[in-house]
C-alpha cells in the first residue's frame, strides 16, 4: 500500500520538472538545460509560464534577428506573469555572451515579466527591458559588462530592481557604465521616454565606471532606496562623478549608503542636472549615509534643479550641500499632521512608519509631533486610526517646512537655499516692546548688472522698521523671486526707543515655508 501511495507523488514531481508540463490552472513549467532549450523557450514563452534553468552556464553567439545573445518578447498579466529563474537559487544559472563588447546578454520585451535568481554577465548590455512595464528584476547577479549592467528602457514604466548584485560595468565604454539606468538620454531615437514610477530597492552596486545609478530626463516618480553603492572605480567620464546622477523629476533618494572609497574623480554624493528646462526637479533626498573621504566633496550639488534633503549622515560631517545648489533646499523638518515619517507628503509610508513603532521595531524615522493626532501626548492604536482615515479620505496636504540658516555675523543669518519663488517666514526673538529695522537680501544670478555688463547682481531690499511683542517675538514674512540664492536677514538696527541696543540680543529662532 505504501509503495502505491509513494509512486504517483513521485511521477507527479517529475512531471513538474518536464519541459512544458502545465500545471492545473493551465500555466506551464519548463525546465531549461541547454542553451538552444532557453532560446526555444523564451521565443514560445506565453503568460503565465516559468521557464527554470538548471545550474549551468547558458552562452549564445547566434544572429537571433535581436542585438541580445538571448531575447524574449511576450507579454505576461497581473495574473500570469512570465517568470524566468534558476531551479536552485543557491546555485544559479548563468546567461551571458561570447565578450564583453558584444549583444545583449538578456533582452525583454513585454509587461509583467519576472527574472529572479539568475547571473547575467560578460556581454556589452546586462539586462534590458524595453516596452517592459511592471516587471520584476529580483536576486540576480549582474557582472562584467562592456556598457550598462541592467537598463529600463523605451517606455518600461512600474517595474522593480531588487536585490541585485551589480558590479564590474563599464569594462569597455566606461562613460557608459552605469550600474543601473532608467529611461533614455535626450536626443536618444528610437526609444519612448515614458520610463516612470521604476523602483531600486536592496540592491549592491560596485565597481561600476560610471553612476551606480543614473536616471535620466523626462521620467517621473523614480525610488531608490536601502541600496549599498561603491564609488571607487567611478571613472568620472560624461560627467560620471556621483553615486546617483538625476535629471528625472519627483525623485525618492531615501535609506542608502555609499562609499567614495578615495576615488577623487567622484566629486557628488548625489548630482542633480537639468539638460533641458523642467527636468530634474523635486527630488527628495534624505535618510543617507555617505563616506565621503574629503571634506570638499559635496553630498548634493546642482544647478537650476530643485532637491529638498534632510536627515543625511556624512563623513566627514564637513561635506555639505553644493555651493551651487542654487534651488536645494536643506529641511530641518516637517509640520504636517499624520506624516509620521517626516518626509513631507501623508502617504502609506507614514502607516508603515507608525505601525513598526507601535510593534517595538525600529523604523528609520518616527515624528511624534505628527503622528500624535489625537493629541494626547501619546502613540498608540488610536493615532494609528486617525491616519489610517487620513489616508482613505485622501484630503489635500501642505507641509510647513522648516529650513536651515547660519549666522554669518552678529545680526545677520544666511538661510538655506531652495526658497526662491516661496513665501518664506522667519521668526525673531528680542527684548520685548523694541524695534528692529530689517532687510533681506540675495543673489540673483539673472539679474543685468550694469556695473560689471554681467548677468548676476546682489539684491538688498528694506524691509522697514517693526515692534517685537509681550513675549519678545517677531514674525517677517517675505516672498523671493524665482531665482533668488543665497538669501539672508539682517537687522540693521536694534532700538529700545531711540537707544541703539547690542545686536547680539537679537536671535533669529526659525525659518519656515511652504
Amino acid at each position: 500500500m505504501k509503495r502505491s501511495i509513494l509512486i504517483p507523488a513521485i511521477l507527479t514531481a517529475a512531471m513538474l520538472c518536464m519541459p512544458g508540463a502545465v500545471q492545473a490552472d493551465g500555466t506551464r513549467q519548463v525546465l531549461v538545460t541547454d542553451t538552444q532549450g532557453l532560446i526555444d523557450a523564451l521565443a514560445d514563452a506565453k503568460a503565465g509560464d516559468e521557464i527554470i534553468l538548471r545550474e549551468g552556464t547558458y552562452e549564445n553567439d547566434k544572429w537571433l534577428g535581436k542585438w541580445a545573445a538571448f531575447f524574449g518578447e511576450a507579454t505576461g498579466t497581473a495574473e500570469h506573469p512570465i517568470t524566468i529563474r534558476s531551479e536552485d537559487p543557491a546555485h544559479p544559472a548563468t546567461i551571458c555572451g561570447v565578450d564583453e563588447s558584444n549583444k545583449v546578454a538578456l533582452h525583454i520585451m513585454g509587461d509583467y515579466w519576472r527574472i529572479e535568481d539568475l547571473r547575467v554577465g560578460i556581454a556589452g548590455k546586462g539586462i534590458v527591458l524595453d516596452q517592459s512595464s511592471h516587471s520584476i528584476i529580483s536576486g540576480c547577479e549582474v557582472f562584467r559588462i562592456g556598457s550598462e549592467g541592467i537598463h529600463l528602457r523605451d517606455d518600461s514604466a512600474y517595474c522593480l530592481i531588487e536585490n541585485c548584485n551589480v558590479h564590474d560595468t563599464g569594462t569597455v565604454t566606461p562613460k557608459y557604465g552605469e550600474g543601473i539606468y532608467i529611461g533614455s538620454a535626450i536626443g536618444t531615437e528610437g526609444y519612448g521616454f515614458e520610463c516612470h514610477y521604476n523602483t531600486v530597492r536592496r540592491c549592491n552596486i560596485s565597481r561600476v565606471a560610471a553612476e551606480c545609478v543614473d536616471i535620466k530626463e523626462f521620467t517621473y516618480g523614480t525610488l531608490v532606496e536601502d541600496c549599498i553603492f561603491d564609488g571607487s572605480c567611478i571613472a568620472g567620464e560624461n560627467g560620471a562623478n556621483s553615486f546617483i546622477e538625476i535629471k528625472g523629476n519627483d525623485v525618492i533618494v531615501r535609506n542608502n549608503t555609499g562609499y567614495r572609497n578615495g576615488n577623487e574623480k567622484q566629486l557628488y554624493g548625489f548630482d542633480l542636472y537639468c539638460p533641458t528646462p523642467e527636468w530634474g526637479q523635486n527630488a527628495k533626498i534624505y535618510d543617507n549615509t555617505l563616506y565621503l573621504d574629503d571634506a570638499g566633496v559635496n553630498s548634493v550639488a546642482g544647478w537650476k534643479c530643485s532637491a529638498q534633503v534632510f536627515r543625511n549622515t556624512c563623513d566627514p560631517p564637513e561635506c555639505a550641500i553644493g555651493a551651487n545648489g542654487n534651488r536645494i533646499m536643506d529641511v530641518l523638518g516637517y509640520t504636517l499632521p499624520g506624516d509620521a515619517n517626516e518626509d513631507g507628503q501623508l502617504s502609506a509610508d507614514d502607516a508603515a512608519a507608525l505601525q513598526s513603532w507601535l510593534h517595538c521595531q525600529d523604523p528609520k524615522h518616527v515624528s511624534a509631533l505628527n503622528a500624535d493626532l489625537n493629541g494626547d501626548g501619546i502613540l498608540d492604536v488610536f493615532d494609528m486610526a486617525l491616519l489610517r482615515r487620513a489616508l482613505l479620505q485622501n484630503s489635500p496636504t501642505q507641509a510647513v517646512i522648516e529650513v536651515s540658516f547660519k549666522e554669518e555675523k552678529t545680526a545677520k543669518w544666511r538661510i538655506c537655499n531652495g526658497l526662491g519663488g516661496r513665501t518664506v517666514t522667519c521668526i525673531v526673538r528680542a527684548k520685548p516692546g523694541t524695534s528692529l529695522n530689517l532687510a533681506w537680501m540675495y543673489w540673483d544670478p539673472y539679474y543685468p548688472n550694469e556695473e560689471t555688463g554681467k548677468d548676476g547682481k546682489s539684491i538688498v531690499n528694506s524691509l522697514g522698521t517693526f515692534e517685537t511683542d509681550a513675549q519678545g517675538l517677531l514674525t517677517i514674512t517675505a516672498e523671493l523671486p524665482a531665482d533668488a540664492t543665497n538669501p539672508a536677514l539682517e537687522v540693521w538696527d536694534y532700538l529700545d526707543g531711540t537707544e541703539k541696543l547690542d545686536k547680539s540680543g537679537v536671535v533669529l529662532e526659525r525659518v519656515i515655508t511652504r
